[in-house]
């Protein structure tokens, strides 16, 4: 291997040896790399953002620490068995249909007091429907022929087509992308004055709704800010932190007396990786999120730390990737050839992704599909798509490219007769071992004369929707770089997975605009931010999703793999794992299991140990 992995350490004006302060105060520091662009529960697919989301909010679901899926704001989890979930079948035997009943918990409360109810369920579907609003994903909510009230605590939703993941966390139920339900009593004025300007003047629709939706008070902590967790919001001070306080209303309970679990917990957003450790080895940081140590060797950070904190590794079930602007819209990245599959398959083996691997990412492992290896439906007859600079070299040359004035980069005359250099933007967030994957990229797209040009942006920026999700205007001009869910030992066609699709050809009625490609539209909303178009997968992912046998299912998907490791709409680097660190003493902190995957933390559950005795679970 080439490359050498440094361990950089900016010293902190505080000694090592300084005590903790969470035992004495029963609160949490935690320690993050990046920090979320807002609080809307509708939009946004960092993690960052989930794990704050969680800290004031819980879904209808949620996993324990050992993966198993329990009832969260519901009151229980609806099942053939008990009758709340019912499936209508055609003579064949295919289910049509497709209704699900759920009951809140009566001592289920908002975090101002206010009861949840069967009509905020209502009312966060009707958002989440809503064609003009930038909702980050309507994967779910598409399937949803209604959602309709019982009663105060009891409501139907009717999927016109079969959902496996129906009660699953993230997304999936289809009410909202953040943990289900939304305040209806904060958000519906908001979101009734924001309509009636955009259907007024729907030449301005984007600018009203980026202004007063996305920059509503409630969603930049500015005003009200109302949730459904086990923590209230209490401050958001932007690029510093975002702190919240225990609920004494809180309906779940905590496995011990709650007087000794964490009364405040405080996210402290450190964009420097580097910052961040000095800062965990210092005592002022006493927990780190899943995000903000990723390429961290967990051998050298536990010896570094001792005995004064934990360090706990785990699958992520996520995959590092290269993401590639499609978009035939954006001039800069159509002159470079990315809508031609020859031009990411020269990338791909212009990569030695075993050594970007070894050196990034300690742990990880490389990989060529858009699920984790050894899960189920995992294709693992797949093309490598090993190292071969000479292939890549080859391809790009059979696409019009060549050095022709021998300042060693690539270059070619265009049908409009213009010269192109084959000069790439890639963009990613600050984190180290992303800094330090544009340094790699650049030397190995060198050497078959391809120009990288590394941009690294905070990741409020990078994942926020005014950015991610208007590649078509060229935001990002070329390759956006970031982790996306691959499933770990989940049903086949996760649907974390679903940034892939364009057209939802599940429904009975294709729309003529890509339903989950990002374009003024439909409101820039969809999880397809690379405006991949591939009928074939499309279809392949429709019969996947109407197919409730396992076995069958999991065969279409092993061909879906196939297309896309044919058509590389994304390159896959490798499989990740996380590292989280937890001071001595810290209790119920936690990953667990990775089919917790993005909603980390139960936060209700965390304490110190008071005087070497604390309930644990």
């Amino acid at each position: 291997m080439r490359r050498v992995v440094v361990l950089l350490l900016f010293g902190l004006a505080v000694s090592a040896a300084a005590c903790w302060a969470g035992p004495s105060l029963n609160n949490l520091n935690i320690g993050a790399t990046q920090e979320p662009s807002n609080l809307l529960p509708w939009e946004g697919a960092a993690d960052t953002k989930e794990n704050i989301m969680g800290l004031f909010n819980i879904g209808l679901t949620y996993f324990d620490s050992e993966g198993v899926l329990q009832p969260g704001l519901a009151t229980e989890i609806p099942t053939e068995q008990n009758g709340r979930l019912l499936l209508f079948r055609d003579a064949s035997g295919q289910i049509i249909r497709q209704e699900v009943l759920w009951t809140l918990r009566a001592n289920a409360y908002w975090s101002d007091g206010t009861p949840i109810t069967s009509d905020d369920a209502v009312f966060t579907f009707e958002v989440q429907n809503t064609p003009e609003l930038p909702v980050t994903t309507r994967a779910f909510s598409n399937m949803i022929e209604e959602v309709r009230k019982v009663d105060d605590k009891t409501f139907w939703i009717v999927y016109s087509v079969p959902n496996l993941f129906y009660a699953n966390v993230g997304g999936s139920i289809g009410l909202a992308r953040h943990y289900d339900i939304a305040p209806k009593h904060i958000w519906e004025p908001i979101y009734r004055q924001v309509m009636q300007q955009v259907r007024a003047n729907p030449e301005k629709a984007s600018e009203i709704v980026e202004a007063q939706f996305l920059g509503s008070p409630p969603a930049t902590g500015t005003g009200t800010v109302v949730g459904s967790g086990a923590f209230k919001f209490e401050e958001w001070q932007i690029n510093q932190f975002i702190r919240g306080s225990r609920r004494v209303d809180f309906f779940l309970d905590s496995p011990g007396p709650v007087q000794n679990y964490i009364q405040e917990v405080t996210v402290q957003f450190i964009v420097n990786q580097a910052t961040l450790l000095s800062a965990i080895i210092a005592g002022q940081i006493e927990a780190s999120d899943d995000i903000g140590l990723a390429g961290q060797d967990p051998a050298i950070l536990q010896a570094q730390l001792g005995n004064q904190a934990a360090v706990e590794v785990t699958p992520s079930g996520f995959i590092e990737k290269l993401n590639f602007n499609l978009f035939p819209e954006c001039n800069t990245a159509a002159d470079l050839l990315l809508g031609d599959k020859r031009t990411r398959q020269a990338i791909i083996q212009a990569i030695d992704r075993d050594d970007l691997a070894q050196t990034v990412f300690p742990g990880a492992t490389v990989s060529n599909s858009f699920l984790v290896a050894g899960d189920v439906g995992f294709n693992e007859e797949l093309n490598p798509w090993p190292y071969d600079p000479e292939a890549a070299e080859a391809l790009l040359t059979e696409l019009g490219w060549s050095d022709s004035d021998g300042d060693g980069w690539l270059d070619r005359v265009t049908e409009d007769g213009r010269k192109v250099t084959f000069s790439l933007h890639w963009v990613a967030t600050t984190a180290g071992f992303r800094i330090r994957t544009g340094e790699i990229l650049q030397e190995f797209l060198a050497d078959v004369g391809i120009k990288l040009e590394v941009e690294n942006l905070p990741g409020s920026v990078v994942f926020s929707t005014e950015y991610l999700n208007h590649g078509s205007e060229c935001t990002w001009r070329g390759i956006v770089e970031y982790a996306e869910g691959g499933g770990i030992a989940q049903a086949p066609a996760d649907p974390l997975s679903n940034e892939l699709y364009a057209f939802d050809l599940t429904q009975p009625v294709v729309s003529e605009v890509a339903d989950n490609v990002p374009l003024p539209a439909n409101g820039f909303a969809g999880t397809n931010i690379m405006g991949w178009i591939n009928e074939t997968f499309d279809q392949l992912r429709a019969d996947a999703l109407k197919e409730f046998d396992l076995e069958k299912r999991s065969e279409i998907v092993k061909q879906m793999q196939v297309v896309y490791n044919e058509e590389l709409p994304t390159v896959p680097l490798y499989d990740r794992v996380e590292i989280v660190t937890k001071a001595t003493g810290l209790v119920n902190y936690t990953k667990g299991t990775a089919a917790a995957r993005t909603q980390f933390w139960n936060p209700w559950e965390w304490g110190w140990e008071q005087n070497g005795a604390i309930a644990i679970r």
